[in-house]
């Protein structure tokens, strides 16, 4: 306590001051965070390495078992069935081959729209008849291999009767898709394709999978529509599954 000269007191504090033996303490409590911050750096490397190997193992393993499921499918299908039927069945494995390894290869176990969409049409990457529009969207894996699916069968479908079979100049594909509240409108749009008519096609696995499958698992609203000179295919997907806060309901296939 000191005394003014108004004689009053007040508390006086004074901050003690650091002797050698207090720095040469902290100096060493320094050295000690700095070797633990090391070890800690050192073992989060060695961690992701150990993940890394994991994931491109496991990669291996996908490329593996889904090319002996391959193998098996083309033989049994091969002294029975045509050619249009191994074809559509060696396109749908090599669809279902892509996404399995990318889940295992990416980190987020999600797949962005777009891109699902420009591996599908890769053949046709600088074709001015396609156009691609839409915000970014990523997809947890469970739905993206079911819309991937979708998107080959509405791809093989437009490559042999559709735009992209066409020669005539005319004809366009589009691609959009919003989100809206709480849902995903994908639009597919096909136009100026002469062979198509009012009459229904016979219903195939890729119809059937997008206004069956997609609302059985997905939670959709589809709508595929033949008319004269295209294709009109909307599918409209809760964000909830997509982004895999809830878990698809049920299995189709």
């Amino acid at each position: 306590m000191i005394k003014h000269a108004s004689g009053r007191r007040t508390d006086e504090r004074v901050s003690p001051r650091e002797g050698p033996d207090d720095v040469a303490a902290l100096r060493a409590e320094l050295e000690t965070l700095r070797g633990q911050l090391e070890v800690s750096e050192g073992e989060r490397d060695r961690a992701a390495a150990r993940e890394q190997a994991l994931r491109n193992d496991l990669q291996h393993r996908v490329r593996n078992m889904l090319a002996v499921i391959r193998s098996v499918c083309m033989r049994t299908v091969s002294s029975n069935e045509s050619e249009e039927v191994r074809d559509h069945l060696r396109g749908r494995l090599d669809a279902l081959a892509r996404f399995e390894v990318s889940r295992s290869a990416g980190k987020t176990g999600r797949s962005n729209l777009e891109d699902m969409a420009r591996d599908e049409l890769r053949a046709f990457e600088f074709d001015d008849r396609i156009e691609i529009d839409g915000p970014e969207v990523d997809i947890a894996h469970d739905s993206a291999l079911l819309i991937g699916l979708a998107l080959h069968e509405l791809v093989t479908n437009a490559i042999k009767f559709g735009a992209l079979s066409s020669s005539d100049e005319r004809a366009r594909l589009k691609l959009s898709w919003q989100v809206s509240g709480e849902r995903l409108i994908f639009a597919w749009q096909e136009s100026a394709v002469p062979v198509l008519t009012e009459a229904p096609l016979k219903p195939g696995f890729g119809r059937e999978f997008i206004e069956q499958a997609l609302p059985y698992q997905l939670g959709a609203a589809t709508r595929f529509e033949l008319r004269p000179g295209g294709v009109d295919c909307s599918i409209e997907l809760p964000l909830s599954v997509l982004d895999g806060r809830s878990a698809p309901p049920r299995n189709w296939i």
